[in-house]
């Protein structure tokens, strides 16, 4: 299997607020985020069962995964997909509060 990605408006705003915070302390470490959360991509759409179901207590957010960037534990992947499509819908710090930051991905 090896779905088309869709990297929605908010995941790519989240992907390059983290890159600019990373390369405040080191350019390098932007790039090699920025590359490892590339890879991340496409192996969830060669294997999107890989990541784990995103349990919320809110009923209407239903069949999201998350999944770390590779080598960026604390970086999270908040996904779903179907036969063809894997959507990147937000990419956030773990410690972060999620509630607000996925209130939009209801469906």
């Amino acid at each position: 299997m090896n779905l088309r990605i869709l990297i929605h408006e908010d995941a790519t705003l989240d992907l390059n607020e983290h890159c600019n915070y990373l390369a405040q302390s080191s350019q390098n470490s932007a790039l090699q985020f920025f590359d490892a959360a590339r890879q991340t991509f496409a192996a969830l759409a060669r294997m999107p069962g890989m990541g784990q179901r995103y349990e919320s207590e809110e009923d209407d957010i239903i069949d999201i995964h998350k999944w770390a960037v590779k080598g960026f534990k604390q970086y999270l992947i908040f996904y779903r997909y179907d036969d063809e499509l894997l959507e990147i819908l937000r990419i956030v710090y773990a410690t972060r509060d999620l509630s607000p930051l996925l209130r939009d991905l209801r469906l």
